[in-house]
């Protein structure tokens, strides 16, 4: 059974954020599923409109599942900067959490699924300067889209090695900006981070209304859609003691969200709505349903490894059903995403304090937090 705070007792976001026992890492797994499930359609049909929710909310599954993914690290990488000890020791974690998973990753596709599944006689692909380009390309998020020689080319969604990895680029901006701003001393000190978070979530918030922001092609739209939903994470931790949670908020943003479809503000309320409701599932439902937190958090494995796995799959298997496809990519993605996490990613994270005290020796790196 899950259990609910009650009807009457209404708790602040400041009250439900403490410690870690939380719904967090289950919102995650369930979002990665989500973007696996997206993503099974269009590598199995290589028509995007084909996506899960798309005719019904005007935007697809993955889509919305990338949304919360932003929220939530929004929220959370607010939390961490506000605990660390300097902005190398928060730069330090961020890094962690993001590189040694994606180089292994890279690695595996470009060796293991590349030389198994390349067109090319494997001399011809393990000597290609293109091979090596894409190893260092994507293994630093600096092009996520590149391609691999031979590989992929006769699927649906042809050539596409790992169209889950474009989103990890824009967070880790987020990031970056983020850590400026902390840096700057804006996020210690209320009156300013306000003075510029209002026109600035104004700002965003009117390039929103414009149907330019949400053309998946282009880059302006990622930045006022990551913006808006990363910045709404971020203003929920520094607000946190002002916002109420209660499954009614949820409901009432879902009623005027869903009446606002085909309207400007429409994607905007979708964003605030999507931040309201994670943080009610990620803090609210109790019980039986926090026992997954005692699992690893294997939503970024699943995330970084489902695209090959799906495009090894329809390579393998031309007549894949979308939902076959899914089934398979799970259980294909879910071992290497636990390997991921219990091999790679939470041995890495150990590393936070010693590899931050070393950078602290650096002369003229950034340090402290200034506030």
């Amino acid at each position: 059974m899950v259990g609910f705070r009650g009807s009457l007792d209404v708790p602040y976001l400041v009250e439900l954020n403490q410690g870690h026992d939380n719904n967090f890492n289950l919102i995650r797994v369930l979002a990665a599923v989500a973007v696996a499930l997206s993503h099974s359609y269009l590598t199995v049909t290589g028509d995007p409109s084909t996506r899960p929710l798309l005719t019904q909310t005007g935007f697809t599954i993955g889509y919305h599942a990338v949304n919360v993914f932003f929220v939530i690290s929004g929220f959370l990488a607010t939390q961490s900067w506000m605990r660390s000890s300097s902005f190398t020791s928060f730069a330090t974690a961020r890094g962690l959490r993001i590189y040694p998973g994606i180089v292994i990753s890279t690695l595996f596709v470009t060796f293991i699924v590349g030389t198994a599944m390349t067109a090319l006689p494997a001399t011809a692909y393990l000597t290609s300067p293109e091979t090596y380009l894409y190893l260092f390309l994507t293994a630093s998020l600096a092009e996520p889209s590149a391609t691999l020689p031979g590989l992929f080319s006769g699927t649906p969604d042809a050539e596409t090695v790992n169209g889950s990895l474009w989103t990890l680029r824009y967070e880790v901006i987020c990031y970056v900006v983020l850590a400026v701003a902390g840096f700057l001393g804006i996020l210690a000190r209320p009156r300013l981070f306000a003075a510029l978070a209002v026109p600035l979530g104004a700002g965003l918030f009117l390039l929103s209304l414009l149907p330019i922001a949400h053309d998946n092609t282009m880059v302006f739209g990622h930045f006022v859609r990551f913006g808006l939903c990363f910045g709404l994470g971020v203003i929920a931790y520094q607000y946190r003691s002002y916002i109420p949670i209660h499954w009614v908020g949820v409901v009432a943003l879902v009623i005027v969200t869903t009446l606002a479809l085909g309207h400007a503000i429409y994607p905007f309320l979708l964003y605030a709505t999507t931040a309201y409701a994670t943080f009610w599932l990620a803090y609210v439902p109790s019980g039986r349903i926090r026992l997954f937190n005692k699992s690893g958090d294997y939503s970024y494995g699943i995330y970084i490894y489902a695209y090959p796995v799906q495009q090894t799959l329809i390579s393998l298997e031309p007549n894949l059903t979308p939902i076959q496809m899914f089934v398979a990519t799970i259980a294909g993605s879910l071992p290497l995403a636990m390997a991921s996490w219990h091999l790679v990613e939470h041995p890495s994270l150990r590393w936070k304090r010693p590899l931050a005290s070393q950078a602290m020796k650096i002369p003229g790196l950034l340090k402290r937090k200034k506030v």
